[in-house]
């Protein structure tokens, strides 16, 4: 299955969106689309085109294309049954512009931290290996034994190689598997209790959530298709999982507010948008409010969160940097004791 980038999905709605505030049709805009790009990307715009050309559905022919992610459907299909479209298109534009931007910021921020994080650990074990053979069978001499466990230069160089892999290939399946909810509420119940990370996840999902309530209230819809449609929103899991639930009390008849608020899983300032657009009979006004202004706390937040990862990966080249000069001192101030008694 290949997927859409974030750049690929930036450009291609804010193309989407000037085209279709231009009035000209969406077949139309496909229909160019496939005509330029990568080849995978134009096979997958000519998928949609063609579905469009037989009369499918937008989101029925993105869907078809297997390249957009769950966002992108649940958003354009909201915009679709809410005749809002335009808006549709230049909100998930804005999004993944967002999403790239901060990806930039990110990654220039940590860029030079993390290239010298990948230089430390690849001296550190070219240093194991080197003075291991400059030093081990001369006559007196003996390689540094890094780690304390009485290991030869190879079995220290095999427990460092397994411990630097270990620990990428542990961050691989937790970030993987958090994305794809492998490991059920658990990581976003921790995540909420780290300062900003937390609440900038959250605030990114109810953004999405927030803004879809707002276009499916506007569409009239069902309040149960308005439901699942705002919990696919979120892209995740924490909330998506709440789907069943929630769609249980309002088929009972219980409002947005009471349904939520009973699954303690909402932040309070989020039930409070939804409580006071319900009872003024506003609920896609407040929503659509509520989502700008959740965006807006995640925008400050993710480049808060830019600092953060600078310090961060800078901090593990410091502890790689000091445990290698305290290894050597230590073998330093050993040696010179062994020849002095």
């Amino acid at each position: 299955m290949s997927t859409a980038s974030y750049s690929q999905l930036a450009k291609l709605f804010h193309r989407l969106g000037n085209s279709y505030t231009a009035g000209l049709e969406i077949r139309h805009s496909f229909e160019r689309e496939k005509d330029f790009g990568s080849p995978v990307y134009r096979r997958k715009m000519a998928i949609v085109s063609n579905a469009l050309n037989q009369g499918t559905s937008l989101t029925d022919s993105l869907q078809q294309s297997d390249f957009f992610p769950p966002l992108v459907l649940s958003t354009v299909k909201a915009g679709e049954r809410g005749g809002r479209m335009d808006q549709a298109f230049h909100r998930l534009a804005a999004h993944y512009d967002n999403l790239v931007k901060f990806r930039t910021r990110f990654l220039m921020a940590i860029g030079w931290p993390v290239f010298e994080l990948m230089a430390s650990i690849l001296i550190f074990g070219a240093l194991i290996l080197i003075m291991g053979y400059l030093l081990d069978g001369k006559e007196g001499m003996r390689a540094p034994d890094w780690f304390g466990f009485g290991f030869q230069t190879r079995g220290n160089f095999i427990l460092y190689v397994t411990v630097v892999l270990t620990f990428f290939t542990t961050l691989g399946l937790l970030v993987v598997g958090t994305m794809r909810g492998w490991y059920g509420t658990l990581p976003m119940r921790i995540a909420r209790r780290v300062p900003i990370v937390g609440k900038t996840i959250e605030c990114l999902s109810l953004a999405r959530m927030a803004w879809t309530m707002s276009v499916a209230e506007n569409a009239g819809m069902s309040a149960v298709e308005t439901m699942q449609l705002a919990l696919q929103s979120t892209q995740n899991y924490y909330y998506q999982q709440l789907e069943p639930e929630l769609v249980s009390k309002i088929v009972r008849g219980q409002p947005f507010y009471t349904s939520m608020q009973e699954t303690q899983s909402f932040p309070q300032d989020f039930l409070i948008f939804v409580d006071n657009g319900e009872t003024a009979g506003k609920l896609a006004e407040v929503m659509d409010r509520a989502s700008h202004t959740l965006q807006e706390t995640a925008e400050n937040n993710l480049k808060i969160l830019s600092v953060v990862g600078f310090v961060v990966a800078f901090g593990f080249v410091a502890v790689i940097i000091g445990f290698t000069i305290i290894s050597l001192y230590s073998q330093y101030i050993g040696t010179l004791n062994s020849l002095t008694q």
